[in-house]
């Protein structure tokens, strides 16, 4: 994953210039030249394969991921999990150890998930829902789609008298990996005890292999996204002995390990729940946009009571 500024959109590749000053290019293989405007701030996940890089998924990065969220907490009182589960199995694990670290952190009530998955299939079904398709040229619209997704949450948290909506979403990508460790989505984690090298479609010595990510949005009762992260959560396949053979593993081996929960749910987390913090352990002052969204916070809790 790298953070930079579009310098060149093409119809299939898009040219990066990163914090560290290097120029990446990277085949997209759609056109985002209607989506993605040069000199635009983006964070982009990829794949490196034969000296070429592959997109995995982009998106522009926002004002609100700047402003400093811990003050929020002090805001909030009551919040509902919404996941958002595609191609990864037995992720209830996930969702309890979130919903058990963020009461006893953030001091929420946190409402069950499948309350909220239950409110949000009967919104998508009953109402039709936003268009994600630019009209003019049919390409996904990621504008469009921010609303869609702020509006469900919205209505989500109207429905459900929470003050807002955690949006988890759990997805597969492919992990990258060097000497039998994958590194993906601010993650780093050994598939191995020891280095092996392979030609296995599961990765090996170095090659890729299937890892588990997070996307957490956390929307206001407005649809206002007030914070988000996206971090890798785990490999989904581990070396099985000295033959170098990957097998499948579950995700219910990693919550079973509380010593890594905890590390994850605290570094995940930590900006949204360290009082008096913003990033990097700086103090943390209210920007004018923070202040507005914790007050929409406040007036929309006043009329729900």
């Amino acid at each position: 994953m790298l953070e930079g500024y579009v310098t060149v959109i093409e119809p299939d590749s898009i040219t990066v210039l990163d914090q560290r000053n290097q120029v990446v290019q990277i085949r997209t293989g759609k056109d985002l030249t209607s989506q993605i405007p040069v000199a635009a701030p983006v964070r982009v996940w990829y794949t490196s394969e034969g000296g070429v890089n592959h997109l995995e998924d982009i998106t522009i990065i926002k004002e609100v991921k700047s402003i400093p969220t811990s003050p929020i907490v002090g805001s909030i009182k009551r919040i509902i999990i919404l996941p958002q589960v595609e191609g990864v199995e037995d992720t209830d694990g996930l969702m309890n150890a979130i919903s058990t670290y963020l009461t006893d952190t953030a001091g929420w009530f946190v409402g069950p998930p499948e309350l909220a998955q239950e409110v949000a299939t009967h919104l998508q079904e009953s109402s039709p829902s936003l268009d994600v398709l630019d009209p003019s040229s049919g390409d996904f619209d990621t504008d469009r789609y921010m609303q869609a997704q702020g509006a469900l949450a919205g209505a989500v948290a109207n429905r459900t008298h929470s003050d807002a909506v955690l949006v988890v979403r759990i997805f597969k990508v492919k992990a990258e990996m060097k000497n039998s460790i994958a590194t993906w989505d601010g993650m780093k984690e050994h598939v191995a005890s020891h280095k092996s090298f392979i030609g296995s479609p599961w990765g090996g010595g170095k090659g890729w292999v299937w890892a588990a990510t997070a996307d957490l949005r956390l929307w206001s009762v407005s649809g206002s996204m007030i914070w988000q992260n996206r971090r890798g959560f785990a490999v989904l396949a581990m070396q099985a002995g000295m033959n170098s053979k990957f097998q499948e593993r579950p995700l219910s081996a990693v919550y079973d390990d509380q010593g890594r929960m905890n590390k994850w749910l605290q570094e995940t987390f930590a900006q949204l729940t360290s009082p008096g913090t913003g990033p990097g352990g700086e103090p943390s002052q209210l920007s004018p946009e923070l202040q507005e969204q914790i007050n929409k916070i406040k007036q929309g809790g006043e009329e729900q009571k």
